[in-house]
């Protein structure tokens, strides 16, 4: 039976269309639109015009690849900027308005149980931590050997979110002093939230922040899931990356080879949130997993 899943983050509104058979499926089509929802989002607590605009019209096109593909079943859900903004229902009555969908948004609980399912549906360690650097969140799901349950947390810390607060202007490069600002911010948000224990050992990362280093690294032309899934970074390639990258500005970052420059002015932020993540967890490797919250979705 073929379903179709799409979540609108705050960064990119993304498509997954499947062939689902219980657990087992078989990808149809992906396809990624940045939409940038959470554009001034942490600032003002509202979508702006032109965000919505973007959203309406990157969801119109994915539409187009969900009738081409005469699918019937089609769930949408919305994450971390459509958690923060008081104009949302708007939003939903003008997507069920002018294109015909139903938009859930989902709490940052959820979205960290949807990205666990996606995640596990190939991945199965005993002693492990998930985590998943969006737009406008981070989430966390862990699970150790003294504990059966399943962890989970969501940080209001994302590559979006940590720009429009602390970078006032993408086009230039950024100063050794603005990093270590950021990565200040990003040390004490993760001590005052999280508490992780020192027995786990296998890290995964999901997400564009992670898949796009993994891109870097890989010196990809053009996206590559099967590439890019199961790889393998290590602390000192990651900042490695980005002492690179927060050098150059932003006409330059957008010629790295393996970068979408759509997402060239957020990288490093993303990059700074996750090299503090691997510092708070003893600079584990970390296996990047391209099965991520649209799996879970498919499945849930």
């Amino acid at each position: 039976m073929k379903k179709a899943v799409i979540e609108m983050g705050t960064n990119s509104t993304r498509l997954l269309i499947a062939d689902l058979d219980g657990d087992n499926f078989e990808e149809i089509e992906k396809k990624l639109i940045t939409t940038r929802l959470g554009a001034g989002v942490d600032t003002n607590k509202l979508l702006s015009d032109k965000a919505i605009k973007r959203g309406l019209d990157g969801l119109k096109k994915l539409k187009e690849s969900v009738q081409k593909e005469n699918v019937k079943e089609v769930k949408l859900i919305g994450t971390s900027a459509l958690r923060d903004v008081g104009n949302s229902d708007t939003f939903k009555k003008m997507i069920k308005d002018e294109i015909g969908y139903n938009l859930e948004v989902i709490s940052g609980e959820k979205e960290a149980d949807l990205i666990f399912k996606g995640v596990t549906l190939d991945f199965n360690f005993n002693n492990y931590i998930i985590i998943d650097i969006g737009g406008g969140s981070t989430e966390f799901i862990w699970q150790n050997f003294k504990d059966d349950e399943i962890n989970m947390k969501s940080i209001d810390i994302g590559a979006v979110r940590i720009t429009d607060r602390f970078i006032n202007d993408v086009n230039i490069p950024l100063s050794r002093s603005k990093v270590e600002k950021i990565s200040t911010h990003i040390r004490k948000t993760l001590k005052e939230n999280i508490e992780i224990s020192s027995d786990i050992n296998n890290l995964i990362g999901v997400g564009g922040t992670i898949t796009t280093l993994a891109s870097i690294m890989l010196k990809l032309e053009s996206y590559n899931s099967k590439a890019i899934h199961n790889y393998i970074l290590k602390y000192s390639d990651i900042n490695k990356i980005m002492n690179i990258l927060r050098k150059l500005d932003l006409k330059m970052k957008k010629k790295i080879k393996g970068l979408d420059p759509d997402r060239a002015d957020i990288i490093v932020p993303g990059t700074i949130i996750l090299i503090e993540t691997m510092k708070y967890l003893r600079k584990l490797k970390l296996r990047v997993s391209d099965y991520d919250i649209l799996h879970g979705m498919l499945i849930d």
